[in-house]
């Protein structure tokens, strides 16, 4: 999944915690996290993949476990969950092993070059669904009145 639809799918989980614009931004700063872990660490070549520490249920699961003694930071693990879940949901089997780290072993990805993956993603159902999820999110900011966060936050 793209940057955008794990921002949407945040969006619109951040629904149950209200019109809350705190809630709203750690939701948002949980479905980026993940990357923002992932990513820096295979650039560097400290892990072999880019799906491990930050994209590991585990690691979602101890965020939970953290969450539930901290309330606040229930919508950071409701980001990051759904930043997990939605990548679950569009690998390959094959790559499932490497959301399970460091239990089982990563699995590079993908197969395919750079553009061409996500090429075949974009006109995928998956990547089909993906534009449905980020235009649901912009309308529903739309009408939660958070098309203003932006100004609020400039006025400031």
């Amino acid at each position: 999944m793209t940057p955008f639809g794990h921002l949407a799918l945040s969006v619109l989980l951040s629904r149950p915690f209200g019109a809350d614009r705190r809630a709203l931004a750690l939701c948002l700063a949980g479905a980026v996290v993940p990357d923002l872990v992932d990513k820096p660490l295979f650039a560097l070549e400290l892990v072999p993949v880019a799906h491990t520490v930050g994209h590991s249920v585990l690691t979602v699961g101890l965020l939970g476990l953290v969450a539930a003694r901290y309330r606040v930071l229930a919508p950071v693990v409701v980001g990051w969950a759904s930043h997990v879940a939605a990548d679950l949901v569009v690998a390959y089997p094959k790559f499932l092993v490497n959301y399970a780290w460091p239990v089982l072993g990563p699995r590079p990805t993908p197969d395919d070059a750079f553009l061409a993956y996500w090429i075949d993603y974009a006109a995928s159902g998956f990547g089909a669904v993906e534009a449905l999820l980020v235009g649901a999110a912009l309308v529903s900011a739309y009408r939660r009145g958070l098309h203003w966060v932006a100004l609020d936050a400039a006025d400031r």
